[in-house]
């Protein structure tokens, strides 16, 4: 459909970039890229119409995306040259080039990969992309690279840690050397934060965080993030999240890579990442919450272990574990909000019925009686329940 299209206009059609690469390596395809030589936003306007699909235009960019009826997205771009008005800026963007020139403005060879969609299928590998696949590396294609734009340093990282490949030594001293300049503070705060995102989304992140740490790029972004013990702690997490099947979000992974942050460094990671919300109240938290919850759990009564942890969501919860030794570990996870816990067999009416008025008192001595329940002091049994529970209503009335 798509070729039929660009047959129209005589445009030519690619598809480019990672669609290439992974279909080279015979890895699933994320997601499907067209590339246009041509009118881009004109190309997806018919190709919506035959497809009956939604086109959503990015002049400024000259792409397109399309909403497919089945819920699927395709994105369309011209093929474009690029330049950097300052080290860090978005580019500006001229369409309409060569598809050569096109794939010479991308970030990494392994990306500079094209497939013409026409009457023949051609592949186009200017820069040596096929090679260093076959290679196992990530090669920027020059070294201004990581200068016009410093989420590449990012990025390399995060292919080479998908794909199980090395940086390229060249890349790696170009990475090196834009990350000592101060690169990465020309970056905003939200494009850093997908970056990380993205990075703790994805499997085997501690290895990643490894080498964010041994080029310097994790302590450039925050000192907090710089300390050798993270990609342990982090694996560990990891490893946590897999065995109790949980579902662990990426703050979860941000939290075990600052463990041991204080309230000022929480603060600065914080205002970094341009934390805002609840997302920004929960990192401030952090260092309170691993201090409410120190080595030791496992010997302190389970009810108490609930309590300290009343307030905390899963992500917190399966972070601080990661940081304890096995067996409190084990007692905060079990006392974790949501852990299936005792419950118990008498209510309310039962107080009640028994003589207990109306009132804080009767509340109050239900979750005293849970406690007991939690911690093994009572029998768990409706009467021996109700035995504490009077005695507890009594006390509080008292």
């Amino acid at each position: 459909m798509a070729r039929s299209v660009a047959r129209e206009r005589n445009e030519r059609l690619f598809l480019a970039g990672g669609v290439v690469r992974d279909l080279l390596l015979g890895r699933p395809v994320r997601d499907v890229d067209l590339v246009v030589e041509g009118d881009a936003p004109a190309f997806a306007r018919r190709l919506a119409a035959r497809l009956a699909a939604t086109a959503r235009v990015h002049a400024r960019f000259s792409t397109a995306t399309l909403a497919l009826p089945d819920g699927e997205t395709l994105d369309v771009a011209a093929t474009r040259r690029e330049t950097y008005a300052r080290p860090g800026a978005l580019p500006d963007v001229a369409a309409g080039a060569p598809i050569e020139d096109d794939l010479a403005r991308r970030d990494f060879t392994i990306n500079a990969l094209a497939l013409e969609v026409g009457s023949k299928t051609r592949l186009l590998d200017p820069l040596g992309g096929r090679d260093d696949l076959a290679r196992g590396l990530v090669r920027a294609l020059h070294e201004a690279s990581f200068r016009d734009d410093p989420t590449r340093a990012l990025r390399a990282v995060r292919y080479a840690n998908r794909l199980g490949f090395r940086l390229e030594p060249a890349t790696r001293r170009w990475i090196a050397d834009s990350t000592k300049a101060g690169a990465l503070d020309r970056i905003s705060a939200d494009r850093l934060r997908r970056e990380l995102r993205l990075i703790l989304e994805e499997p085997r992140r501690s290895t990643a965080v490894r080498c964010l740490q041994k080029m310097g790029i994790a302590a450039a972004i925050h000192p907090a993030l710089g300390r050798p013990a993270a990609p342990a702690r982090l694996r560990r997490t990891e490893a946590l999240v897999a065995r109790t099947g949980s579902a662990a979000s990426w703050r979860c992974y941000l939290f075990a890579w600052m463990a041991d942050a204080s309230a000022v460094e929480a603060a600065g990671v914080a205002q970094r990442l341009g934390m805002s919300g609840a997302q920004q109240r929960r990192l401030l938290a952090w260092p309170g919450d691993v201090a409410r919850l120190p080595a030791g759990l496992a010997g302190r009564a389970r009810s108490e272990v609930r309590r300290a942890a009343r307030d905390l969501r899963l992500d917190e919860i399966l972070a601080i574990a990661s940081g304890l030794g096995a067996a409190d570990a084990r007692a905060l996870l079990a006392a974790a909000p949501g852990s299936r816990g005792p419950r118990l067999s008498i209510r309310g009416g039962d107080l009640l019925a028994a003589g207990v008025p109306a009132g804080p008192a009767l509340g109050r001595a239900l979750q005293l009686t849970l406690a007991a329940l939690e911690d093994g002091r009572v029998d768990p049994s409706p009467s021996a329940e109700l035995a504490f529970a009077l005695r507890a209503a009594r006390q509080e009335n008292a």
